[in-house]
């Protein structure tokens, strides 16, 4: 039989034609969702994936601004910023080192047949063995250094930095931070290369020359270079450094990133470099005037997380100066006068001394001793210093912070209610012995056998406690406590900045002064700290300064100031300013007719010219004084404060003053004796100032 060459095709069914219909349809939709896909992309999406991409391969390095400058009255730098040179390693153009190593140490580990090989942390030991070998190199340039700028001198020991070994190694705990969170910066291996205040270097010649050998050593486009940066400097050391305060590390920069479109990008990865804020003083206060704003890069990055390119910048703007209302030469002779006193031992006695001026407020001196170095402080704080500043209680300013019973300098407030309150005037006299007794207890005077007939004058110029126990007593304690207040005793000084200024935290110029402290006592106060009933031998206590009555050196010299002009409250303020009015908020008249005040005023003088206070006597200087020596335990040993108060000339006051010293219980310290010399030295070093200011003042003759 002949098969048929013939092929046959059958016709498609009706199910088989929409089979066939429907596959096309798929390849069809499936090739316009394609098409429509990219093109939704390329033209709806295309920013936003501009956007990812970017986010992706892009990122922002901020970069802190210098602090601005601050200044005295005079516009004399207290604080300035000085150039900074560090050896920074680029870890990026280390890589290869650290690859080669790391290979090197692997094999050493299969060499030795390891069981385990921990691989992180062999590439660990790789990075800081490759950034050892370099950091040992550094160390090498700048013995080096040190060694021909020593040549001829007997200590080379003292050159070079063996008492510091953690400075020539690597810490591995902050290499690991380092690539945690800051992969793509320079790690540090040296901070400063100039060492300054650290003793590492002999002079500042000497890092001078350290920095000018490392450039000569290690090439510009090396993995290991040299960086600078701007950091806090002061240059007179510890000289108002209460009131200046120091600076700290921070990692919260100044703002000046959210309005730059290229870095809008929320989720774009931001790197800081370590910035500065204020920790303390007008560098906290003010730290919105003095923190300026911060400058940006724009990097695109690598695969690894380094920077690659930089593609924009922006640099960063230095803060705002701050001028204080201090006169650095007071300001010294505040501090050299506070440093000459010392106990047995030779330490420092702690104290205060504060100079305003008196129709201002402003500060023109506010010391307080024992102090600290701000420079110790402006980089990295050894645990060594901060205890050492603790335990000598230099953190303390003595002067806002320090809370004493005023001793008879408040017997100026205790005459002044007793006139008032009618009870005594300036010209009665008591008959004052040795002894004033109170109920069953006799209430002494420092002077053994008393001081006879008393009047305001006399009483001002010797300092009698029997006077104001009987015009206490007489005036009673309501007066008393009344009198205290109305010149502010218990009412926290120094302005407040703005809330808004300091991002919402109340702080008054000098952070932290005195507040809840400040004691002016009543019946209600010992009742509420449970002490039982107000007696007279408490209001006689309160009479002569003691007690439970506690103010602060600050408070002390706005009392004496307030007296120089005839009111009750003087507004100090650490802010020079040329529009100040001299109104004082809350400043009434002091409430005395004038032969009343000039009494007060003259018994102030005479404790200057023949009085408690005749060792603080400036021949040429007439001026007022009011001294005082007050009881407290330490350790639970009865020791005494020092005090002397006044204002200076007697006629037209321009000063007040306050200094206060913390005897010990070793110490002989008495009023005029011990705080008298530093009053005096201020008021020498403010005198020819005023003189001269007065001079030039004065209209001069045509030529």
């Amino acid at each position: 039989m002949k098969e048929s060459s013939d092929t046959r095709v059958l016709p498609s069914t009706p199910v088989e034609r929409l089979r066939l219909y429907g596959v096309f349809f798929f390849f069809f939709a499936g090739f316009l969702y394609v098409i429509g896909g990219l093109g939704f992309r390329q033209l709806i999406q295309s920013s936003d994936l501009k956007d990812q991409s970017d986010t992706q391969s892009r990122r922002v390095v901020i970069r802190p601004p210098a602090r601005g400058p601050i200044y005295d009255r005079n516009g004399f730098p207290l604080v300035d910023n000085r150039a900074r040179w560090s050896v920074k390693a680029d870890l990026a153009s280390l890589q290869k080192d650290f690859r080669g190593e790391y290979l090197r140490l692997i094999a050493a580990e299969k060499a030795r047949d390891a069981v385990t090989i921990d691989r992180e942390k062999i590439m660990e030991d790789a990075r800081v063995r490759v950034l050892q070998g370099w950091l040992n190199k550094v160390w090498f340039v700048i013995d080096e250094t040190n060694r021909n700028n020593t040549k001829g001198r007997k200590s080379l020991a003292k050159l070079t930095p063996v008492t510091a070994p953690a400075e020539r190694q690597i810490n591995i705990d902050e290499l690991r931070k380092h690539l945690r969170e800051r992969r793509a910066l320079p790690f540090t291996l040296v901070n400063d290369l100039a060492f300054p205040g650290t003793g590492q270097a002999l002079t500042a010649d000497d890092g001078t020359k350290s920095v000018a050998r490392f450039i000569e050593q290690f090439p510009v486009e090396g993995p290991i270079r040299l960086e600078q940066d701007i950091v806090r400097t002061y240059p007179y050391g510890a000289m108002a450094a209460h009131v200046l305060g120091y600076v700290k590390d921070t990692d919260t920069l100044p703002d000046n990133v959210s309005d730059i479109s290229e870095v809008r990008i929320e989720s774009m990865q931001k790197l800081h470099y370590t910035g500065k804020t204020g920790a303390a003083g007008v560098e906290l206060s003010y730290n919105h005037v003095l923190s300026g704003r911060s400058g940006w890069e724009l990097w695109s990055k690598t695969s690894s997380g380094y920077n690659q390119t930089r593609l924009k910048y922006s640099e960063p703007e230095q803060g705002g100066n701050v001028m204080l209302s201090l006169d650095y030469r007071i300001q010294q002779a505040a501090e050299s006068g506070l440093a000459k006193l010392k106990d047995p031992q030779g330490t420092l006695l702690p104290a205060a001394a504060v100079m305003i001026d008196v129709h201002s407020g402003e500060i023109l001196a506010l010391a307080s001793q024992p102090s600290f170095d701000p420079n110790r402080l402006a980089d990295r704080v050894s645990s060594k210093y901060y205890d050492e500043v603790d335990k000598s209680g230099g953190w303390l300013n003595r002067a806002t912070q320090g809370l004493y019973a005023p001793g008879s300098t408040f017997k100026v407030i205790t005459a002044t209610a007793g006139m008032r309150k009618k009870v005594v005037d300036w010209d009665d006299a008591l008959e004052c012995g040795a002894f004033f007794r109170v109920g069953n207890r006799d209430f002494p005077e420092h002077e053994p056998v008393g001081f006879g007939e008393v009047n305001l004058d006399k009483m001002l110029a010797v300092s009698c406690n029997v006077w104001n126990y009987q015009v206490g007593l007489r005036t009673g304690i309501e007066a008393l406590a009344a009198e205290a207040r109305r010149f502010g005793l218990d009412t926290p000084l120094l302005q407040t900045v703005s809330d808004m200024e300091t991002g919402g935290q109340p702080m008054t110029e000098l952070p932290f002064a005195a507040n809840h402290g400040l004691v002016v006592p009543d019946r209600e106060y010992k009742l509420r700290i449970g002490a039982g009933a107000w007696n007279d031998g408490d209001t006689a206590n309160l009479s002569i300064g003691q007690g439970y009555l506690l103010t602060t050196p600050l408070h002390m010299a706005c009392l004496a100031a307030s007296i120089a002009r005839g009111e009750t409250r003087t507004t100090p303020s650490i802010i020079h300013s040329v529009e100040r009015t001299g109104r004082h908020p809350g400043a009434q008249p002091i409430g005395l007719n004038a032969e009343q005040l000039e009494a007060l005023r003259g018994g102030m003088v005479r404790c200057v010219e023949e009085g408690t206070a005749r060792i603080a006597r400036i021949p040429g200087l007439p001026y007022a004084g009011k001294t005082g020596t007050a009881e407290y335990f330490k350790k639970g040993e009865k020791a005494h404060l020092a005090w002397m108060i006044g204002y200076a000339p007697a006629e037209n006051p321009v000063v007040a003053f306050a200094v206060l010293v913390e005897g010990q219980v070793d110490t002989n310290t008495w009023g005029g004796k011990t705080a008298g010399p530093v009053a005096k030295e201020m008021l020498e070093s403010w005198w020819p100032i005023a003189v001269k200011a007065n001079q030039d003042d004065k209209p001069k003759a045509p030529r």
